[in-house]
């Protein structure tokens, strides 16, 4: 069962606006949020509302009534059903180049992957990982479920 405690938007936005400046920029944003859907950096949980901004190695988690779309700055959309949680281990792009890596993994649920810019230039660079395979190649969409706690 996922907790998070209630907080106010702007202790919220001071919170997660503190932690990006201090340790760099977003590599995505959460486009579409619904029912519980929550974000886990450093060691601390918050809600992840339509607007927030990602970074590398966030968790995305989501209760038995979340739902969950974010599209990273290539363009890839990731989304993710209910009783899922999603780390973003890397994710590196280049805009001019389009190179770069992108690496989830998936602990449990359901997720799917759009890849974006990375794959056109570089098939291999996206790759979806659980904790019995990784998926990654020329297909374009990647689709998983785990089951888990």
């Amino acid at each position: 069962m996922l907790q998070c405690k209630k907080i106010g938007p702007a202790l919220l936005l001071l919170l997660l606006g503190s932690a990006w400046a201090q340790t760099g920029g977003w590599v995505a944003q959460v486009k579409v949020a619904r029912g519980i859907v929550q974000l886990e950096r450093a060691g601390q949980r918050f809600p992840a509302p339509v607007g927030l901004r990602l970074k590398e190695n966030d968790t995305l988690l989501t209760a038995a009534n979340g739902s969950v779309g974010v599209m990273f700055n290539d363009n890839s959309v990731l989304s993710m059903g209910p009783n899922g949680e999603v780390l973003l281990e890397r994710y590196a792009y280049d805009s001019t180049t389009y190179q770069g890596a992108f690496d989830a993994f998936v602990k449990r649920g359901a997720v799917s992957i759009e890849a974006g810019n990375l794959a056109q230039a570089q098939p291999d660079a996206v790759r979806l990982k659980t904790p019995q395979a990784a998926v990654s190649g020329k297909t374009q969409q990647f689709a998983v479920h785990v089951e888990g706690e």
